[in-house]
Parts: C-alpha cells; structure tokens; sequence
C-alpha cells in the first residue's frame, strides 16, 4: 500500500511544475504576441511626428504667408487712367516711389521670412524634446518591466525551493512565511512597471498622433549610456550658432533696423508724372444733359507730359513712426542680448545636469551594482546553507532590487539630460 504523505508530496511537486509551465507559457505567449507588434525607433517616431504634426504643420504656413509678402513688398504702384468726356480729356499717371522705400519694404519683409523659418526650427527644438522624454519614460518602463518579470520568476524559484524545505523541516515555517510574503512586492513591481508602460505609450501616441500608430505597439531602443566628449566651452560655442531663438533675436535686430529704414523714407512723398490729351471745342446744340465724347466745332488740342502731384512735407514727416521704430530698434537690441545671455545659461544648466547623472550611473556601474548582486549571492548562499537568517536574506533580496531600480532611473535621466542638453544646444550630439 502507498505512503498518503508521500502521494501528498508527490502531488504537490507536480502542482509546483505544473505552476512553473503554466507561467513560463504564459512569458512565451507574451513574448511572441510581443514579436508580432509593430516595433518603432527614435528615429521611426521622430519622422512620424516630423511630418504630421499640426503646431508644426501650422508654423510652416507662416513661412508661406511671409514668403506672400515678400511678393507684396516687391510690388510696384499701379499707373492710372483719368478721362473726362466733357473736355476729351485722356491721360495716364505713374506714381513713382522714391527715397529707397520699395528696396527698405523688400528687405523688411526678407528679413521678416527669415524670422518666421528660425521660429519654426526653434517650435521644432521643442516639440522634438517633448517626444524624446516620453520615448525615455517608455524605454524605462520597458527596462523595469523586464526587469520585474525576470524577478517575479526568479523568486518564484526561490519560494517553490524553500517550500520543498519547509517540507523537509531545513527552514521554520514562520521563515517561510516571510519568504512568501515578500512575492507581493515582486508581482506589485510587475503591475506598476505594466502601467507605467502603457502610460508611456500612450503618451508617445497621443504625440506623434492616434492616427500615425496603432493601438499595441512596442518601443524599439535600450537605456545605456552613450559617450559625449564636448567641453562646456564647446557646447557654448555651438549653441551659438545653431540655436535658432538666438537666430531670430539677430534677425529680429535687423529687422528693426530695416522698419526704421522704411520709417525714414515714408518721410519722402512720392510724385505721380503723368501724360494727358486734351481736346476741346463748340459744344452742339441739344439738351444740357447730352455732352459727346467728342464735341464738334473748332478744335483744339493739346498733349502735356509732366508732374501731376506731389505732397509738400510741411506737416507730417512721418515724425511719430519713426521716433517709434527707433524705440523698437533699441528693443530688439536689448532682446537679442537677453537672448544670448539665455543660451549660455541653458547650455551651463543643462551641461551640469548632465554631468551630474554621467557621474551618477558611472558610480552604479563600478560600485554598487556589483556589490549588491555580490551581497544578495552571499545571503542566498549563506541562508541555504543555514548560516544566514530570513532576515538578511530579504534584506539583501530588496538591497538588489532598489539598486538595479535605481540604476535604470539614472540611465533614463542620462538620456533626458542628453536630450535637454541637445535642446539647450539646437542641435543633435550624438548620431
């Protein structure tokens, strides 16, 4: 006849293999329904956003409507057409400009486009920036949910072996009990980095538009640390160059120049020359409301070519546009320097940030990782063996857990500062 407490135990280890297949299927599933989504890059989500974006989309038809005005700039007074029927008169009038008004409005409305193009990098600057932390939010969720998966399995091993002990009397069951307690914490790390997961995605979706990606997909990319050998006087210097809110205070202060140039020549009347035909002669007889074209009888006629009218500037020189123009002009000055001024403040901020967390995973990667992953083998090994208690076990078990947390915390700020500090700069640092 069988031993009932070996059948019993028989059964629960076939229930405890049953459980490890049972979860390892359900990982093979998720990982295959995984491979079938749609995987996206940097790269990929940039250039959807790039060419969908509505803010973008809308700056961009700025620069037209400048582009618009440049024609309107470049357009000459129409001639015009004077008759009277009464005296056969026929002439045609010109309105010439002069003082340089049409080559100041030309380069005003230039300078005006250039501004409108600086803008739309410098919206663009921004938005990208956006994106880019939510893509590093997702990575990070990415790397813990990972992460809490492999843990979650792992200590799953740990409790199904010291169940086998509790069975075989090695451990008590108060230590066991603390043992099992602590899945909780594992499978609460595997339902908050889900969410946080999902959050993020929904994030870089509603970005880069509902339309642009589907419902399930995955981010393609991993939190790692990549080099940059630029000193902060170097970062400066580039920043000066490339970013373009900085472009559009210079152009701004030109800008300013060239309205005060325009201001100065409306000062300036233009005079309109013309040449007119005159006929003139013995009106026929009939009603006082009938006046041919041409009246019959003895004629006369006459052609003149001259200046038909030019206003005499005795009153209005155009005083208040430009004691106004000049006033902006020194605006845009002050503006253009508190700009430069800004660019070196955000490169400073935004270099020390990164440095900050540069350092920060470096003393992960060198020190402690490798110490708490040394410390939680030695407890393991140690509390098998009898000579360790639950207690430092679990306490090593969570040491490891908070350390490889917050390492991954640390390589998603390196990115974000990365990402910060090419903002700051106008332009990408790293291919």
């Amino acid at each position: 006849m069988r031993n009932p407490r070996r059948l019993n135990q028989t059964s629960r280890v076939h229930w405890r293999c049953s459980r490890l297949l049972i979860f390892g299927v359900i990982s093979s599933l998720c990982t295959v329904a995984r491979a079938q989504q749609p995987s996206f890059t940097w790269g990929q989500l940039r250039d959807k956003f790039l060419r969908t974006n509505p803010t973008l989309r809308a700056q961009a038809q700025s620069i037209e409507s400048s582009r618009a005005d440049e024609i309107t700039a470049s357009l000459r007074p129409n001639p015009t057409l004077q008759n009277d029927t009464t005296s056969a008169t026929l002439g045609i009038y010109q309105e010439f400009e002069i003082g340089g008004k049409r080559r100041a409005r030309i380069e005003k409305a230039h300078l005006a486009t250039a501004i409108a193009q600086t803008d739309y990098e410098d919206i663009r600057r921004t938005l990208v920036f956006n994106l880019r932390q939510a893509f590093v939010a997702a990575l990070l969720a990415q790397s813990d949910l990972d992460f809490a998966r492999e843990n979650l399995a792992n200590y799953q091993k740990v409790v199904d072996l010291n169940q086998l002990r509790l069975k075989q009397g090695d451990i008590a069951r108060a230590d066991f009990l603390k043992v099992q307690l602590q899945m909780l914490q594992f499978q609460t790390d595997f339902d908050d980095a889900t969410l946080a997961l999902k959050t993020a995605k929904a994030t870089v979706r509603s970005l880069v538009g509902p339309s642009n990606l589907p419902n399930e997909f995955d981010i393609d990319g991993d939190l790692r640390v990549t080099p940059l050998e630029k000193s902060l006087a170097e970062l400066q210097q580039l920043a000066l160059s490339n970013r373009p809110d900085l472009k559009s205070a210079e152009t701004g202060r030109e800008k300013a120049a060239a309205d005060l140039r325009v201001a100065k020549a409306m000062r300036w009347p233009d005079p309109t020359i013309g040449t007119s035909f005159l006929h003139t002669g013995n009106e026929i007889g009939g009603p006082n409301w009938f006046q041919p074209f041409y009246p019959k009888g003895s004629v006369s006629n006459a052609v003149g070519v001259g200046i038909a009218s030019i206003a005499i500037p005795i009153f209005n020189r155009n005083q208040g546009e430009v004691a106004r123009t000049t006033s902006e002009q020194l605006r845009a000055d002050l503006l253009a320097q508190a700009a430069h001024n800004q660019v070196f403040q955000d490169v400073e901020a935004a270099f020390a940030s990164f440095e900050s967390s540069r350092a920060r995973v470096m003393l992960y990667e060198q020190t402690y990782l490798n110490l708490a992953k040394e410390s939680l083998d030695i407890q393991d090994f140690s509390f098998r063996k009898g000579a360790a208690s639950i207690l430092d076990f679990l306490d090593a078990e969570r040491t490891y857990r908070v350390t490889q947390l917050a390492y991954r915390q640390q390589l998603a700020d390196y990115l974000t500062n990365l990402a910060q500090l090419e903002e700051a700069v106008g332009t990408p640092l790293i291919p």
